[in-house]
Formats: C-alpha cells, structure tokens, sequence
C-alpha cells in the first residue's frame, strides 16, 4: 500500500509539473506564428530567427556575461562566509545563517526597490556592474548554505591532523578543506548562475536597454506579441535548467562515491 502511494504521488507530482512544458514546448517546431492547435507543420524556423535577431542574441550574451560575474562574486561572499561560520558555535552558525538567507525570505519586489534605490544614489543604476552585484547577492545564500552543508559533512580530525603538522590555516584551507568541500561550491556555484540566469524581477528594475537581460526579453514578448519565439527561449531556459540538474545530480553520486570509498 505503502509503494502504490509513493508511486502515485510521485507520477501526479511529475504531470503537475511536466504537463505543461510538454504541452508547450512542442510549439516551437510549429510553422504557425501563432500558439496553436493542431500544429500545422515542423520547422526549425524560429530557432534561426531567435539567433538571427540581435535584440535576442544580445540578451542571451548578456545573461551569460551577468550570471558568469555574479557567480564568482557569490562563491567568493558565500564560501568564504560559510568557511568562517563553521568555525563559530552552534548558536552563531544558525544567527549567521539566518543573516544569510534573509536575502531569499524578502520578497523580491522589496528587494528589487532597495537594489534600484541603492545603486542609483551610488551611480550604478543601468549598468552590467549593478545587475552583477545584484544577483551575487542573491546568490550568496545559496553558496553559503551549499558550502556550509559540505563542511559539516568533513571530519574535523583531518583538519587537526594538519595543523599538529605545522600547517597554517591557509595552507590546511588550500590542500584539505577546499579539495573535500569542492562538491559544495561547485553546487552553490551552479545554483548561484542558473539563479542570475533566470532572475526577472530585479532585472526589470536595474537593466538599461544595453544590459537587458534574456529573462526580460522574454517578458516583453509576452507582453507584445505571442510567437513561437518565446517558446524557443523558454525550451532553452527548461534544457540550461535540466542540464544543470544532471550536473548537480552527477557531482552528488561522485561525492557519496568517494565518502565511501
């Protein structure tokens, strides 16, 4: 009885989720320029023409260029946060984290007014530098608690062992912690850029028209015109996404391996 429920929850969990990307997604290879069905033909059409238009070509490189920055700002604050939590009590290990976190329980319209607010007085308003830091920030949480959770896994007698040796705390950072916690940021440095690639809300509120971003094209062509390109765009953000999984799911088998072994 046990298995038909688990079996039966995870199958309707799956179509909740799945149905409609499946519905959807098959849209992008209709020759139609209109969302419907039946689908008249198939055609790769609309993928030629979202990487022959420069308004989305640019907002693709520009995605990437923001979520490639605002990745190594966010392992850079959130790992090494999460290096020095580990050290404290218990007590200041759940105020840190609480500390940490706080930038994902506020909604993010809030945030996205202090974001524009902040860097408009500081004159980065509009710029590449300021949806970076931005997204960084968004993205340190979840480094932080990546790494923090890959840390408490260690044994702190190799650490030790290191130390009786003579070994500086540098040195014992480099050639023991960072080698045995690299799954955690390598996990918080995939779930840092697939969160700046996919972030909208802030987005909206930061980007100049030369920094605008793949998510908010998409959104104005929500907003103006509904064609097969959108769809396009959204079965690439699905497939970044699925990839991402895969890895994460990958490096999460390669770690039990060799905590095993």
């Amino acid at each position: 009885m046990s298995r038909t429920i688990y079996w039966g929850s995870l199958v309707l969990s799956l179509s909740f989720l799945a149905l409609p990307l499946l519905l959807v997604l098959p849209l992008a290879f209709n020759t139609s320029s209109f969302l419907i069905y039946p689908m008249e033909g198939f055609t790769f059409r609309w993928f030629a023409e979202v990487f022959g238009q420069a308004t989305w070509t640019s907002a693709i490189m520009n995605s990437i260029r923001v979520a490639l920055g605002a990745m190594v700002l966010a392992v850079l604050i959130g790992g090494l946060a999460a290096t020095g939590a580990i050290l404290t009590g218990r007590v200041a290990q759940v105020l840190l984290s609480a500390l940490f976190v706080s930038p994902l329980v506020i909604p993010s319209i809030v945030v996205a007014v202090a974001f524009a607010y902040a860097f408009g007085r500081a004159g980065l308003s509009g710029s590449y530098l300021s949806l970076m830091l931005a997204h960084a920030i968004l993205g340190a949480p979840l480094v932080f608690l990546s790494v923090l959770t890959s840390l408490r896994g260690l044994d702190p007698a190799l650490d030790q062992a290191a130390a009786s040796m003579g070994a500086s705390r540098l040195h014992r950072f480099r050639h023991v912690t960072l080698p045995l916690a690299a799954p955690g940021f390598l996990a918080g440095a995939l779930f840092a850029f697939i969160t700046s690639f996919d972030e909208v809300v802030v987005a909206l509120f930061l980007a100049a028209p030369e920094s605008t971003t793949l998510p908010i094209a998409l959104f104005a062509g929500l907003r103006d015109r509904l064609q097969p390109t959108i769809v396009v765009v959204a079965l690439m953000l699905s497939l970044v996404s699925l990839a991402f999984l895969l890895v994460l799911g990958w490096m999460q088998k390669r770690t039990a391996t060799s905590r095993q072994t």
